[in-house]
C-alpha cells in the first residue's frame, strides 16, 4: 500500500511539473466507432533501452484495457499499436536586452545609458514518445499521437520512472478518437 503511494505521489509530483506537450493526429475516414481488438507490437533494435520499451508497452496494455479495448494476438488484431521513444540533449538559448545607465531628460538627453544585451543557454534533455495505431492489412497509420516532455535531470528509481510513464501514455491515450463500448 505504501509502494502505491509513493508512486502515486511521484506521478502527481511529475505531473504538476511537467510541461508535457501532446500532438494528435488521425484518419478522419477510418471507422473508430467499432469494437476495437489490439495489440502492442515493438521490435527493440541493439543497445534500445529495453527497461523503458517494456515499461511503455505495459503503460499502453494497462491503459488500453482500463479504456475497454479488447488485447488479442496481432493475427486477430483490428489494430497494431507501435511506438517509438528518443531522447535528445537540447540547448534553449536566450537573450536579454536590458538598458543601464541613464538616458535623462531634457538637456540630459543623449549622455550616459545604452543597452546591454545578455546571453544565457539553458541545457535540458527531452524526451519524445510516439504512439501510431495501425491497420493490420494495411500498415498505414490510423492515429498518432506524440508526447514531448522535458526530461529530469535527477536519477529517478525505477518506480519512479514506471509512474511518470504511466502518467505520459495515459495523458496520449486519452485522446485517442473513442471510448470502448
Amino acid at each position: 500500500m505504501l509502494r502505491l503511494l509513493i508512486i502515486a505521489v511521484f506521478a502527481i509530483f511529475f505531473t504538476a511539473c511537467s510541461q508535457l506537450d501532446i500532438k494528435i493526429d488521425y484518419d478522419t475516414e477510418y471507422e473508430f466507432s467499432k469494437e476495437i481488438k489490439y495489440t502492442v507490437v515493438h521490435s527493440s533494435r541493439v543497445g534500445d533501452d529495453t527497461l523503458t520499451n517494456d515499461r511503455i508497452k505495459k503503460a499502453l496494455q494497462n491503459t488500453l484495457d482500463l479504456k475497454g479495448y479488447t488485447m488479442v494476438e496481432q493475427k486477430d488484431a483490428d489494430v497494431l499499436f507501435v511506438f517509438h521513444a528518443d531522447v535528445k540533449d537540447k540547448t534553449d538559448i536566450q537573450t536579454d536586452y536590458q538598458m543601464v545607465g541613464f538616458g535623462g531628460y531634457g538637456f540630459a538627453r543623449g549622455f550616459g545609458g545604452g543597452m546591454v544585451a545578455t546571453t544565457s543557454a539553458y541545457n535540458y534533455t527531452e524526451g519524445t514518445l510516439v504512439v501510431d495505431a495501425l491497420n493490420p492489412d494495411t500498415q498505414k497509420i490510423l492515429w498518432r499521437g506524440i508526447a514531448t516532455d522535458e526530461l529530469s535531470k535527477k536519477d529517478a528509481t525505477p518506480e519512479e520512472k514506471s509512474a511518470y510513464i504511466n502518467v505520459v501514455v495515459s495523458k496520449l491515450i486519452n485522446n485517442f478518437p473513442r471510448e470502448a463500448k
